[in-house]
Formats: C-alpha cells, sequence, structure tokens
C-alpha cells in the first residue's frame, strides 16, 4: 500500500504493478538541445532493495551480448563496498548516515534485452483516483498519474517490463543491499528508512526532448557521462570508451569490435583489449594491447590533439589544434569550411569553442575510413601479434567461452569458474580456463612487442614515416598509404625474424646487446618506460629499417660513419634525426662504462662502435 497517508483511499493493484510511489515533478531544461524531465520521490529501504537493479543483476550470459556503446556502467568495487561504505559507514552506529538521490533510469524491458524504446503498454493498470483533477499517462509499462496542477503525481511499473537501474549512485544501491543482509526483515526499524531517488523516463509522453538521432541507450550514455564527470571521476578508461565529444577518445574506439564476441578482421576483439581497468602495462595477463595504450597511439597519429589541453576561447589555440586534424585527415571541403566558420562565430561570440555535431561525426568517419584500417593491420600482421591473436582464437578466447571469462572483470573471473563448476561438475577450471590461456602468456616471453614503452614506439615509427613516405622512398615502394604500410610491416616483420625485437638479444656473447642504453639502463638493465625510451626505440627502428633497405650494398661502418658526421646528402634529414636521438642513449651507456672522464673524439668513436655492433648483429 502506498505510504503517507494516501493507502487507504488506493484500489488493489494487479500483482505485477508495484506498488505507486509519490512523487513530486521537474525538469531540467537549461540547454537549446533539449530538456529532461525527472521525478522526485522516497522509497522505503525494504522496497529499494526489492526492486531496484544493478547492471550487475543481468546475467553475465547476456550482457556479454550487449553491444561496447552498452557496457557503460562501472562495475561494482565490492571490497570498497563492504569495508568502506558498509562496515565503515553505514554499520557505524557513532557516525550519522546520509545518502543524496540515486539516479534511476525506468529502461523498457523485454526478456533480458533492453528495447530500444518504450512502446505502448501490456496493459494499463486501473487509475488510483478515478475523478477529474487527476490524468493518467502510460508510457510503454510505466503508469504516471499527475493532479491537475501537475505538481505532484504517482509513479509505478510493470515489474518484468522495466528495469529500473541505477545510472547514478550504483555503489550507493550497492551498499544499502549489502547492508540489509544484516537487518531482519519485519523487524528491524533501519528498514523503514526512506531513501531518496529521482526517476528518469526517456520519453516524450512526459516531456522529454532530446536529440532524434540518438537512440535510448545512447541517450543514458550520455546522461550517465554527465553525472560522473561533474561527480566523481570516472576512470580514465571508462571515458574513453564513453565520451562522444572528445576527438581522440571516438576514433580510439573506431578500433574496436562494437560487441563483446565480434570476431571480424576489421577490429580488434574487446577480448583481446583491457577495457575495464586503468591499466597501461600488457607483458602479463592476456591482452594485446590497453584502452589507454591505444588512447595513447591514437594520440601520436593525431598529434595528440584535444580540445581538453588548449584555451577554447583563444582563437589561435584553436586553429592550431583544428590545424592538427587537418594535417593528418582528408576532410571535405564543405566540413573545412563549416569548422572555419563555426571557430570565428565563437570567436565573436566569446564562447569557449567546440565542435558541432557533424564535424565530430565527419572526423570520426574520416579516422575510420583513413586510419583505423591501418592501424588495425599493424596488429593483425605484425609477426608477435598475428600469432598471438591466432593462438588466440584457436583456444576460443576470442568467441568462445574463454571470450566469456576475459571479458569480466579480475574480481568476477573466479565467480565464473565456480558458476561453471556448479553447472557442469565435470567442468575443470584448470584444463578449460588456466592451461589454455597460458599459452597466450607463453608467448609474450622475453618480447619487446608486448611491453607498453615497445608499442608506442612501433606506432610512433610508424606515423613518423608515414608522414615522409613521398618524399623519403619518391615512388619507390608505390604512393599510397597501404602500399608503405606493407613495406614497413615486411621490413619490421624481417627485423622479428632475425629476433632484434627479443627482449635479451645480446645474452649470447657472439651478439651485441641492442637494447642497453635505448631501452634499458646501462647498469642494471632494467627496462626504460619513459617517454625518452619510447623515442630511442622509435629511433632505432628507423636507423635499422633504413640500413636493412639496402642491406645487401650496405657496409655497417660506412653507414655508420655518415650517421656520426651527419652527412646530409647522403641520408635523409629523418634518419639522422633519429641517430642524435639514439645518440644520446648510447653516450649514457658508454659513460655508465668508463669510470674516468671522456673527451668528445673517444666518446664519438665508442659510439661509432656500439653502433656497429648493432647494425652488424642485424645484418648476420
Amino acid at each position: 500500500m502506498l505510504n503517507d497517508g494516501l493507502g487507504d483511499f488506493l484500489p488493489p493493484l494487479q500483482n505485477k504493478y508495484t506498488e505507486p510511489l509519490l512523487f513530486v515533478p521537474g525538469t531540467y531544461h537549461l540547454s537549446q538541445v533539449g530538456q529532461v524531465p525527472y521525478f522526485s520521490t522516497v522509497m522505503p529501504l525494504q522496497d529499494l532493495v526489492d526492486h531496484i537493479k544493478l547492471v550487475e543483476d543481468i546475467p553475465v550470459e547476456f550482457r556479454l551480448a550487449w553491444s561496447l556503446e552498452q557496457l557503460f556502467q562501472r562495475d561494482i568495487d565490492w571490497k570498497r563496498v563492504q569495508n568502506d561504505i558498509v562496515n565503515g559507514y553505514l554499520r557505524n552506529q557513532n557516525k550519522l548516515s546520509f545518502f543524496n538521490s540515486l539516479t534511476i533510469a525506468l529502461l523498457p524491458q523485454n526478456g533480458f534485452k533492453i528495447e530500444g524504446n518504450y512502446g505502448n503498454p501490456e496493459s494499463s493498470p486501473s487509475p488510483t483516483y478515478e475523478n477529474e483533477s487527476w490524468t493518467q499517462i502510460d508510457v510503454g509499462n510505466i503508469c504516471v498519474e499527475s493532479n491537475s496542477g501537475g505538481n505532484i503525481g504517482l509513479i509505478r511499473w510493470h515489474k518484468e517490463k522495466i528495469f529500473p537501474v541505477a545510472i547514478d549512485g550504483q555503489h550507493r544501491l550497492a551498499a544499502l543491499k549489502r547492508y540489509c543482509t544484516y537487518l531482519t526483515p519485519g523487524v528491524s526499524p533501519e528498514l523503514n528508512t526512506k531513501i531518496p531517488l529521482i526517476f528518469l523516463i526517456l520519453d516524450e509522453r512526459v516531456g522529454f526532448k532530446g536529440n532524434p538521432e540518438n537512440s535510448l541507450i545512447e541517450t543514458l550514455r550520455e546522461i550517465f557521462i554527465d553525472l560522473n564527470r561533474n561527480a566523481r571521476v570516472v576512470a580514465k578508461s571508462r571515458l574513453i570508451l564513453l565520451d562522444d565529444l572528445d576527438v581522440q577518445s571516438f576514433c580510439v574506439r573506431t578500433l574496436l569490435a562494437s560487441s563483446a564476441k565480434d570476431s571480424s578482421l576489421d577490429y580488434l576483439p574487446l577480448s583481446m583489449v583491457t577495457w575495464r581497468e586503468d591499466e597501461a602495462k600488457f607483458d602479463s595477463g592476456y591482452s594485446l594491447t590497453t584502452v589507454l595504450n591505444l588512447n595513447e597511439i591514437v594520440g601520436s597519429c593525431l598529434g595528440s590533439a584535444s580540445l581538453e589541453t588548449i584555451e577554447a576561447l583563444e582563437e589561435n589555440e584553436v586553429k592550431k589544434y583544428v590545424g592538427t586534424i587537418k594535417a593528418k585527415l582528408e576532410l571535405e571541403s564543405e566540413i573545412l569550411k563549416s569548422i572555419e566558420d563555426h571557430i570565428q562565430l565563437c570567436v565573436g561570440r566569446d564562447e569557449p569553442f567546440s565542435f558541432k555535431r557533424k564535424h565530430l561525426d565527419a572526423i570520426k568517419e574520416a579516422f575510420r575510413l583513413q586510419w583505423t584500417p591501418h592501424i588495425v593491420r599493424v596488429f593483425r600482421e605484425f609477426g608477435p601479434y598475428r600469432e598471438y591473436l591466432s593462438t588466440a582464437a584457436e583456444i576460443g578466447a576470442i568467441d568462445r567461452m574463454l571470450a566469456d571469462y576475459l571479458l569480466l572483470s579480475k574480481d568476477n573471473r573466479e565467480k565464473f569458474k565456480t558458476r561453471k563448476k556448479d553447472a557442469d561438475k565435470s567442468f575443470n577450471p584448470n584444463n578449460e580456463i588456466d592451461l589454455p590461456l597460458t599459452k597466450l602468456q607463453e608467448l609474450k616471453k622475453d618480447e619487446w612487442a608486448f611491453y607498453v614503452v615497445f608499442q608506442k614506439a612501433l606506432f610512433l615509427n610508424l606515423f613518423g614515416l608515414e608522414a615522409q613516405r613521398q618524399s623519403l622512398f619518391d615512388g619507390e615502394i608505390g604512393e599510397s598509404r597501404e602500399s608503405f604500410l606493407a613495406w614497413w610491416i615486411d621490413q619490421i616483420n624481417m627485423l622479428y625474424k632475425h629476433g632484434v625485437f627479443n627482449l635479451n638479444w645480446g645474452a649470447r656473447k657472439t651478439k651485441a646487446n641492442l637494447w642497453l642504453g635505448i631501452a634499458k639502463n646501462p647498469v642494471s638493465e632494467t627496462i626504460q618506460y619513459s617517454g625518452a625510451a619510447s623515442n630511442r626505440i622509435s629511433s632505432f627502428i628507423t636507423i635499422c629499417l633504413w640500413f636493412n633497405k639496402d642491406s645487401k650494398s650496405q657496409d655497417a661502418e660506412m653507414f655508420a660513419k655518415n650517421l656520426i658526421e651527419d652527412a646530409s646528402a647522403k641520408l635523409p634529414r629523418i634518419v639522422r634525426n633519429a641517430f642524435r636521438t639514439l645518440k644520446t642513449g648510447l653516450e649514457s651507456l658508454i659513460r655508465a662504462r668508463t669510470e674516468d672522464e671522456i673527451d668528445d673524439k673517444k666518446l664519438e668513436r665508442k659510439v661509432k662502435v656500439e653502433l656497429v655492433k648493432r647494425l652488424k648483429a642485424i645484418q648476420e
């Protein structure tokens, strides 16, 4: 029955609908884009626990079938929920407890699927008050009743056709649910606590107005990202997957498969990418790369352009930022003219610059066509990555059971094993999960390719050489980006076959230790993860590629001499600049090995010796 004194006047309701909640309506219409109505109410704690859902309440098998665009909600940190919120706050009897409102989206549900619209009701419940002063609106299977003044109302929904999910306050809701396990239903007075809620119904029938081009899920994502951007900071990886207004972020998403088990060769499978956690490294575990690293790669491609890093009110900074994008992407003249006009409009109005939706769509499509295939191709065709993805496909880590496992957060993987074992007693987690996945880990052993510093350097090298492909090769390998990439991958794979990208190259006394002074500390031989180390790796790759380009006719001594003497007529500038970057690392190595002071000429001779040793080792 309805609380607050109205319950005695209400007729019995059909069991499939919730009890009506008294609400006060409101609307946010601060934007020219549209308006968002909301329904502010309170719900007894026991009812909250029974009726309001977490995203985790949907069985994992069905969540994995959702597209990437729908996998937007943060995973719950149950350790934090239990230790910090439940034990450290709610159960502390010496401290006042208070939570602000939870935001609940009422979503149309069909089984385990979230529908794209609310549709029409399966059946309409009887009005609570049958008089002219109250009106009833049925938004699908949500019933909204309002009094004639529109300042108060009642809301209820079909328990099986509507999924009420917390889009802001998931951890608070999870804590309240966990806290209730310590209480006795019908006895503990704490269960009568009323929790403030704000309900959202994203439908025009109750006054919602949004972008007509956006689906229900896209609109929900936009509200979610705004709530979290303006409240608690969302993990950077999740922001990259959610932000539709940041150029670099949505370009990253063009590299990823759109759904959990999409095995298309045109994208990177989600099970092979760390996207749930803010983790950059992937030298351990089962990922081929991470969202954070892909963000760095796209940044290298686009010149690290971001509106967040510039003063959006300064015309020169805005034009420079837009110029970096124009330099990397071929945009239609109409779009370019529209962007330029918009810059002037913002300057004239003294407004911060931001791209219009049509600009963003054009930029995203240009990147998807002009760069996405090439970046994905590197992951698909570079030797160690090709072998890794092939092995992952063979063991079912891309579109079968192991993919289900890898797509879960680390905290939920053990639960997955337990559920599988409970469902099938013959299931052996060690044989069917752990052992197959060790094959992936074994492929990473001693390979530079699976270190974040190397992967950054690899793409840094690709983008740097590609930008000068026409002047470097003068039609020698074809004019197109595709032909350059084919040559570049072929050369990189040749170096890989020669063992150049083995982390411990030089373990045998007959080989030079290629990476000391370049990306390994000269004394401790530990890996350097700095941006300077990535630049040195990229520079060394450039030198190797250019030396190998005509390896049969190249003499290591003469090539090193030309590099050191900066013979501008004999080597391209990009190769000579690469040596200048590499030289600093080699000099640090030599100084670390030399106890006495060393003069410039002797230092130069020793740099040449180190360089020649590396070139000869590659040539063997």
